[in-house]
């Protein structure tokens, strides 16, 4: 009983080991765990996402910049006169001394600070537009990758049934050979036809292999395995993004809104300034009561700029030049877009047209194939004509791999339209 109960349990734990591994096995072999793989290694990626954390700490010392300013001075200096030649002792007392504490501020309006603090929030967001058009040219060069090595998957695949397919054949047809009631010549046409896709499977294999270590290592990953992919999974294509919704789009809001705050920031950078600052400590000339020479002051500055050569409107001219020169990027772009989409849409349709043709000849091609198979052994069908429908059928069958090849390459690109 007791030998029942461990072997069960033993049964079970390799279960659920087998279970395990098979999980593990599909989760690392789709399309999205080697789109999330690339995002984690991307060095790019973590870039972007330390400038928005360096700017944000900016941010913060903007704020700093603007409280109160703490400091600890000291400094003491020594004029040496003699026979009346030396500095003024009127204007350097011979000697002096200090040492104290000083506390500054720079007065702003609430108004002031608050777009100096935006243009930050602006920066942000147009490393977050950069950010997204990275992920989103990751994600497409992943994609595409991930369609040529599934394609070199499903030419093996349809190499290896062709093979299978001949094989079974061969077993019959070498008999009948040896028999003396098949000729040596159709059976040696047959073993030609029989290793020259032997032949063509190793170089598939040899290819997808290729193709998938250059995914492993576009994605960042170590891994010198190779499972079979799954279908690439792109998700809904009919719908996607308009150009308003684009992130073109939002890259020309991000930069006119920071262009905009620039303004704004250079309007402020002309207002009157405001600095308050007072100290307190020791401060001596050491010639009179130097031990009474303990104490503080306070004091206030205010500058007003009154003229500097019209930088001011330059400086705004500069900014409204650079926002004229996005709208035209941006309407170039948007024709490139609206293009773009057209050609996908166009070749879509005709890839898929061309797709449910094959489809249907496939199906009149496989029943010949299977009717030449039959009549092969009792000499009905020549052994050209029955090489000749295999072909046919590798064809087709090689066709449709190619049109799921184009279809998902144009899907790709529809869903992660990039302008270049």
């Amino acid at each position: 009983m007791r030998y029942f109960k461990v072997t069960l349990v033993y049964s079970i734990a390799m279960v659920l080991l087998l279970f395990s591994s098979l999980v593990n096995a599909q989760t690392s072999s789709n399309l999205t765990y080697f789109i999330k793989s690339a995002q984690l290694n991307s060095p790019l990626l973590t870039d972007y996402n330390n400038q928005m954390l360096s700017t944000r700490i900016d941010s913060l010392k903007l704020r700093a910049t603007y409280g109160f300013i703490v400091t600890a001075e000291g400094n003491a200096s020594y004029a040496p006169n003699s026979k009346g030649w030396g500095y003024d002792n009127a204007l350097t007392n011979g000697q002096s001394i200090f040492a104290g504490v000083r506390v500054s501020r720079e007065f702003i309006s609430r108004n002031n600070l608050s777009t100096r603090l935006k243009a930050y929030k602006n920066s942000i967001a147009q490393v977050l537009t950069q950010k997204d058009l990275a992920i989103q040219t990751l994600n497409r060069q992943i994609t595409d990758q991930y369609i040529a090595t599934y394609t070199s998957q499903k030419q093996m695949d349809l190499s290896t049934e062709i093979i299978a397919l001949l094989s079974k054949e061969d077993l019959v047809l070498q008999k009948l050979t040896q028999k003396a009631t098949f000729k040596q010549t159709d059976y040696l046409s047959f073993k030609v036809t029989l290793q020259q896709n032997q032949l063509a499977l190793q170089q598939q294999t040899a290819d997808w292999q290729n193709n998938y270590a250059l995914l492993n290592y576009l994605s960042g990953i170590i891994d010198t395995n190779f499972h079979a992919l799954s279908l690439p999974d792109l998700g809904e294509i009919s719908f996607f993004p308009s150009f308003q919704e684009s992130i073109y789009t939002k890259s020309f809001q991000a930069d006119s809104t920071k262009l905009a705050n620039d303004a704004m920031v250079i309007a402020y950078d002309y207002k009157p300034k405001v600095n308050a600052f007072s100290d307190g400590g020791y401060q001596s000339s050491l010639t009179h009561t130097p031990f009474n020479n303990f104490g503080m002051s306070i004091g206030l500055s205010v500058s007003l700029p009154i003229y500097n050569g019209h930088q001011k409107q330059l400086l705004l001219q500069q900014n409204n030049l650079a926002l004229q020169t996005r709208k035209k990027y941006l309407e170039q772009t948007e024709n490139q877009y609206q293009q773009e989409v057209f050609n996908l849409q166009n070749q879509i349709r005709h890839y898929d047209n061309m797709l449910g043709m094959a489809t249907q000849q496939i199906e009149y091609a496989k029943a010949l194939v299977e009717a030449n198979a039959k009549q092969l052994p009792t000499g009905d069908v020549k052994m050209v004509d029955f090489i000749l429908s295999i072909n046919n059928l590798l064809n087709l069958k090689a066709n449709i791999i190619q049109y799921n090849n184009a279809l998902y390459t144009l899907k790709n690109q529809m869903k992660y339209l990039i302008i270049q």
